[in-house]
């Protein structure tokens, strides 16, 4: 892939002193890496990538401003949105479930996600 320098919308790194502030821990990036590797169905690398997550979670300060946030917890409810939501899918591929059971599915799905996104 070529790269195309525009004058003016490129940084200027050569006056830049100092050093880039990383803003995300540890955690949440292999939280997100967990969760698409879940949520596209790759749950051998999802069982390592949360084996690592508890890794990184132990290793935490307890002292940091999240300390009541729990990625462990976090992750499982993404598990639980995932189940519900593949649940539900499967049930519209089937062709032969009743409102009832797609209105109960989709419902499961909305309170999974609701759950995991008030995190």
């Amino acid at each position: 892939m070529a790269t195309v320098k525009v004058k003016g919308l490129a940084p200027d790194f050569e006056n830049v002193t100092g050093s880039l502030e990383i803003n995300r821990r540890l955690s949440d990036k292999v939280l997100a890496a967990f969760n698409h590797a879940y949520g596209v169905g790759e749950t051998d690398i999802a069982d390592q990538l949360k084996g690592v997550l508890r890794l990184a979670e132990a290793r935490r300060p307890r002292g940091d401003q999240r300390s009541r946030y729990d990625a462990i917890e976090h992750a499982d409810l993404w598990v639980g949105f995932v189940d519900a939501r593949d649940n539900y899918k499967k049930l519209i591929d089937g062709k032969s479930a009743r409102p009832a059971e797609l209105d109960s599915a989709m419902s499961a799905m909305k309170v999974a996600y609701r759950a995991w996104s008030d995190v």
